[in-house]
């Protein structure tokens, strides 16, 4: 087994390009192409905003108009 400084250098020698390699490599729901593919969650929350702030110009118009 290798001790923490032999480690350390060997990631020095890395490049960057080698370490976003391994992650994906690893973690493949980190590509880039999951995340263009899932763009479900933020349509969800703009509409869940969108819904809201409607929701609240109303109450506040018919706040305003009644008095």
């Amino acid at each position: 087994m290798q001790d923490n400084h032999e480690m350390m250098e060997l990631n020095e020698r890395l490049t960057d390009a080698e370490i976003v390699r391994a992650i994906r490599y690893l973690d493949p729901d980190l590509c880039a192409e999951k995340a263009e593919q899932d763009t479900g969650t933020v349509v969800g929350i703009g509409v869940t905003l969108l819904t809201a702030l409607t929701g609240a110009l109303t109450y506040v118009g018919l706040y305003v108009r009644n008095f």
